[in-house]
């Protein structure tokens, strides 16, 4: 089993670096091929360039986007690690897809080009409910995970929140991370596609691919 980590936090005190310190073992005591990215010691460029564009439509990427889109091939399963701030990922994580899942790689006319894959995402929130349901923050980050990942055809899109971060007892910190290794554990113990819905993306763009949002409905 091959799986990407894309770890997506600036602070090595986070509680998201705990979650990574945790999950890596448990990943490599079921014998996974691991590759870790963090993408801020990495110093990946988030921002869309003149040239990352372009290779929407003549397919010739960068060197760092290359790289990382070998690796999403090499995957069978992505696992991301990141905070919830402002409700959403943070903005280099989401640029990281832009990027990545260009147009020409992901997909293409409505065509998802990743499937076979699933995606295993943990995000830690310093709010707590009933706030978070109430601002739809679970809703939201759904609906991109769904834009991002069913688009390009993941087979399996699986979320796990852990709230009230800053503020939680160091119990409570414990039962989280076990529950983080139970999480990923499901990349083993579960087969593809039993984990997950197929979301509004990944449907529309099967339909569209064939042809069907094209006819005219009496």
């Amino acid at each position: 089993m091959n799986v990407v980590i894309i770890y997506a936090h600036p602070y090595d005190g986070s509680f998201c670096k705990g979650l990574l310190e945790t999950i890596v073992p448990t990943l490599e005591a079921r014998g996974a091929n691991i590759k870790v990215k963090d993408l801020v010691k990495m110093n990946f460029d988030p921002v869309m360039r003149p040239e990352d564009l372009r290779a929407a439509k003549t397919k010739v990427y960068t060197e760092a986007v290359k790289a990382e889109q070998d690796d999403i091939l090499w995957a069978d399963a992505i696992i991301t690690i990141a905070p919830v701030w402002f409700g959403m990922i943070p903005g280099f994580l989401k640029g990281y897809f832009d990027k990545v899942f260009i147009t020409g790689f992901a997909y293409d006319q409505g065509l998802g080009l990743l499937s076979g894959k699933r995606v295993f995402s943990l995000f830690t929130f310093g709010a707590n409910d009933p706030y978070i349901e109430l601002v739809n923050q679970y809703r939201t980050l759904e609906y991109l995970w769904d834009n991002i990942f069913g688009m390009v055809g993941f087979d399996d899109i699986a979320t796990k929140y852990f709230t009230r971060v800053p503020t939680s007892s160091d119990e409570l910190r414990q039962q989280y991370l076990v529950e983080a290794s139970a999480f990923v554990n499901q990349i083993f113990d579960r087969k593809l596609g039993e984990i997950g819905q197929l979301g509004h993306a990944r449907l529309l763009t099967h339909l569209t691919a064939k042809g069907h949002l094209n006819e005219k409905f009496n």
